[in-house]
């Protein structure tokens, strides 16, 4: 094969692949959430996550759960852990109605009280976010997300994957994520507060 066989076989290649492969890689990059449901969804959380984490820990939430949900590969083999022999994987995105979710809390706002969602008050944007809950028939946080609905999710994020939140409910930096190394093993974890 020459030289110009060979490009013009890459080019060929790289027109009638890149079409197909771009715009899922493009869409992987930035996540389910753009414009106005990334606002909403920063709003969400400053409804539903503890305040005490200040607006600086629930943009780090909102980060964390954004960049999780953009690595999510459904149908890769989860961990089987000692003592389960039978393989499981994970389940379907639960990303998939996220956006439609958060558009929904929008227009409930909009036509129950007549302002966006952004410009509710806590409890005002509680009372949408626990109708909307309900309406999902969400009885419980999810241990992971699961779709149902896109704040408990959230909230299933934080208190069960996190470690920031793992280390939120005892109160101490536990760290679960990080190697802390045998040396400090023995001792306990320093408080957050």
């Amino acid at each position: 094969m020459s030289e110009m066989q060979r490009r013009t076989f890459f080019k060929w290649i790289g027109s009638t692949a890149i079409p197909f492969v771009l715009p899922r890689w493009a869409r992987a990059q930035r996540g389910p959430f753009t414009g106005q449901s990334a606002a909403t969804l920063r709003d969400v959380a400053d409804a539903v996550l503890p305040q005490s984490l200040g607006a600086h820990g629930i943009d780090a939430t909102v980060s964390a759960f954004t960049q999780w949900l953009r690595s999510y590969k459904a149908g890769a083999e989860m961990s089987a852990g000692y003592g389960f022999t039978r393989i499981q994987v994970v389940p379907p995105d639960p990303s998939t109605h996220y956006v439609a979710q958060l558009d929904q809390l929008e227009t409930n706002a909009r036509t129950a009280r007549g302002v966006p969602f952004a410009r509710l008050d806590a409890a005002g944007r509680r009372e949408l976010i626990q109708a909307a809950l309900a309406a999902s028939n969400v009885e419980a946080i999810p241990r992971r997300p699961n779709g149902q609905h896109v704040a408990a999710d959230l909230l299933g994020f934080f208190y069960f994957i996190s470690s920031d939140g793992h280390d939120f409910l005892y109160n101490a930096a536990i760290k679960r994520d990080e190697c802390r190394g045998l040396a400090s093993s023995g001792q306990r974890p320093a408080p957050l507060r």
